[in-house]
């Protein structure tokens, strides 16, 4: 099955022009155009720009993505280094976990704080 940009989009829950600007930086660079010059986006793309929105939504940035599907097209000879790559995004990931672990412990005790005031008034 074939999708256009807007089915895309709206499959992924993401702006169509998101998707726009991320084939403009490359990294789409396995989809096709039709004789119109439209994009048209197999099962395997829509893949790609999944992944590609879950690395953005963990705080990579596009020039890191950039590289990593960069490394994918020049093929198997850099497989070590897409290891490293995402052994090195794991460990930031893990930290951002944990950081996002004291500040939902400091919210929680606000909050439960709160509630305590309320029932005192």
């Amino acid at each position: 099955m074939s999708y256009t940009i807007h089915q895309v989009a709206k499959k992924l829950n993401i702006n169509p022009h998101t998707i726009r600007y991320y084939a403009k930086e490359g990294l789409f660079p396995f989809v096709d155009r039709n004789a119109a010059g439209v994009r048209i986006f197999q099962e395997t793309d829509v893949e790609w720009a999944s992944l590609i929105q879950c690395l953005k939504n963990s705080g990579m940035k596009l020039k890191d993505i950039k590289q990593f599907i960069d490394w994918v097209v020049q093929g198997d000879s850099t497989i070590n280094q897409r290891l490293e790559f995402f052994r090195n995004h794991q460990r930031n990931v893990e930290q951002q976990l944990a950081e996002l672990q004291e500040v939902l412990k400091v919210v929680k005790y606000k909050r439960k704080y709160y509630e305590e005031a309320k029932k005192s008034l």
